[in-house]
C-alpha cells in the first residue's frame, strides 16, 4: 500500500505499527481495529474507536490494562474475560479456583437447557482474574463480572447480592459464594 511513504511503520505481521494509545509512527496519523493487529473483535474495534476520539479532543486513554472479553455464539455458549486457568499457571500467578455447574443456575432448569459451567479465578487477595461461562447465557454475565474487576471488587461481593430469581445471573451469586479452592 506504499504506507512507508507515509513514514508508516508497519508490524512484521503486516500491521500498522501503533503505541498504546493507538498513534502510528507518522504524527496525526491513527490507526485502529484489525489493520492495527488489535483483537479481532467488533467490540475491540468500536473501543480503539472511542480511544482515537477521545486522543484526538485532547484525551489520555490507551489500550494498557484494557479487558479483551469474548464470546462465541455456539450451543451453548462459550464467554469469557481475563485470565484462564492455562494462562495463570504460564505467567506463574496463584489463583484459587471456583466453579459450579450450570444445573446449579435456577433459571436453566426453567429452559431445560442445563449443560455446562461457570467457573472463575480468584486472587489471593479475593480478586476476580478470569471468568468463563460455557453454558446458555453465559455472554450476558460478562458485564458484570467485568465491572467487578475494572473496580478490583473482591469476588465476595458479587456473592453478596441479592438478585432476581430466577435469572442467569444469579448464577453468579452461586458461583461466587462457593469457597474458592487453591488450583494445584
Amino acid at each position: 500500500m506504499g504506507l512507508e511513504l507515509a513514514g508508516i511503520n508497519t508490524t512484521s505481521s503486516g500491521h500498522v505499527r501503533v503505541n498504546e494509545r493507538l498513534e502510528t509512527s507518522a504524527p496525526g496519523v491513527w490507526a485502529m481495529g484489525d489493520c492495527a493487529g488489535s483483537p479481532h473483535f467488533t467490540h475491540i474495534s468500536f473501543d480503539d474507536f472511542r480511544i482515537v476520539r477521545d486522543n484526538l479532543a485532547g484525551g489520555k486513554r490507551s489500550t494498557v490494562g484494557r479487558q479483551i472479553p469474548s464470546c462465541t455464539f455456539i450451543d451453548p455458549e462459550l464467554a469469557r474475560v481475563g485470565l484462564n486457568e492455562t494462562e495463570a499457571r504460564r505467567q506463574g500467578i496463584p489463583y484459587r479456583l471456583t466453579k459450579i455447574s450450570m444445573l446449579a443456575v435456577l433459571r436453566t432448569r426453567t429452559l431445560g437447557e442445563t449443560r455446562g459451567f461457570l467457573k472463575a479465578l480468584i486472587s489471593d487477595d479475593d480478586r476476580i482474574l478470569g471468568f468463563t461461562g460455557f453454558g446458555v447465557g453465559s455472554g450476558d454475565l460478562l458485564p458484570a463480572v467485568q465491572l467487578a474487576m475494572s473496580v478490583g471488587l473482591p469476588y465476595t461481593a458479587i456473592g453478596a447480592l441479592t438478585i432476581a430469581h430466577p435469572t442467569f445471573s444469579e448464577g453468579l451469586q452461586s458461583l461466587f459464594s462457593a469457597s474458592p479452592v487453591r488450583a494445584t
